[in-house]
């Protein structure tokens, strides 16, 4: 529940990335006291709002600066976003360890030191191991990559911080969250290109078989669900974790809906058998349970395949020298 004033004292962990930006501007839309924890200075993205949140610099493995961050802002939720990725957690476990493991417990230990009273974390499908296509809450859990070990570390330590400390711990797991401006290398990548080369008018050669599937979160239905999350009345909650989605949708179909609504859209397939590869070893299709989640705290994305490719269109024409940037060919 939200204090009397209706106004929290929020942490955004990594709130100059990819989910954390838009989280960032919609907690300051809310009515939010806002604080970005970050490594960089800011985000052009965040330019017109940037007198309306504070930052503090810093680094998830130095304590200091976590704990400094947390006390010096009297916060009262801690948005914990921020984590390294694929693929630099690949070819980095040190630094993916010492983010997204040693990271989460500052975060997590500075929430019990200073008595935060909500703790709200970004998971992902990663954590699960290959095999089935329906991915029930309680699936097992063994992660084939570096990241995803790192994250279920996280979620285990958040649940014990709830279980010996009552810290009051929530996490969303999320498959590929697509959006207007997300850089990265990764496969699923070819689900934000199709969609935002044709809302800028620039070509794509789409590097996968066009009846690939993923499944994919438009990046505001990542965020929202995170608020939600923290809104939700403890009493309805049957877990700490709870898996989103947004919608399935094979790469054909992606290409169909920017014609749709950019009909001289120049997109093609050229298929890279490299990324098919990556593709199947990561088992980007695997269709996540999300009735707990709508049943625990109403959780209902608001962005179908048509309005996610609608609202590119939109975040392009109020950002494009920001998104017009060059994307690796395949």
């Amino acid at each position: 529940m939200r204090k009397e004033n209706g106004m929290d004292n929020c942490l955004v962990t990594g709130g100059f990335g990819f989910v954390g930006r838009f989280l960032v501007r919609m907690l300051v839309e809310r009515g939010d006291r806002v604080t970005v924890f970050d490594r960089t200075p800011g985000s052009p993205y965040l330019d017109d709002i940037s007198d309306r949140f504070n930052v503090k610099l810093g680094d998830f493995e130095n304590f200091v600066h976590v704990t400094e961050a947390v006390r010096e802002n009297e916060i009262d939720t801690i948005y914990h976003v921020g984590a390294l990725i694929p693929p630099r957690s690949e070819w980095d476990p040190s630094f993916c360890f010492g983010a997204n493991v040693v990271g989460t417990y500052n975060f997590l230990e500075a929430a019990r030191l200073f008595r935060v009273p909500n703790f709200i974390a970004a998971s992902t499908q990663s954590t699960y191991s290959d095999g089935d296509r329906f991915i029930p809450d309680d699936y097992t859990q063994k992660p084939n990559t570096f990241y995803g070990t790192t994250k279920v570390c996280a979620e285990r330590l958040g649940e014990a911080y709830w279980q010996h400390y009552g810290v009051n711990f929530r996490a969303v797991r999320y498959c590929i969250v697509n959006g207007p401006g997300r850089g990265g290398t990764t496969p699923g990548m070819f689900v934000v290109w199709t969609l935002q080369q044709a809302a800028l008018g620039r070509p794509f050669k789409v590097f996968v078989e066009p009846h690939v599937e993923v499944a994919s979160i438009y990046v505001k239905d990542a965020a929202k669900a995170l608020i939600d999350l923290r809104e939700a009345d403890e009493s309805r909650l049957t877990r700490r974790i709870y898996n989103s989605m947004g919608y399935t949708v094979t790469a054909r179909q992606l290409v169909d809906v920017a014609k749709k609504y950019v009909p001289d859209a120049d997109l093609s397939f050229r298929v890279n058998q490299d990324m098919m590869r990556k593709i199947r070893s990561l088992s980007l299709d695997r269709v996540m349970d999300i009735e707990p989640a709508r049943r625990d705290f109403n959780y209902r994305p608001m962005y179908d395949l048509d309005a996610t490719m609608q609202d590119y269109i939109a975040e392009v024409r109020a950002h494009r020298e920001l998104i017009d940037r060059p994307i690796p060919e395949f």
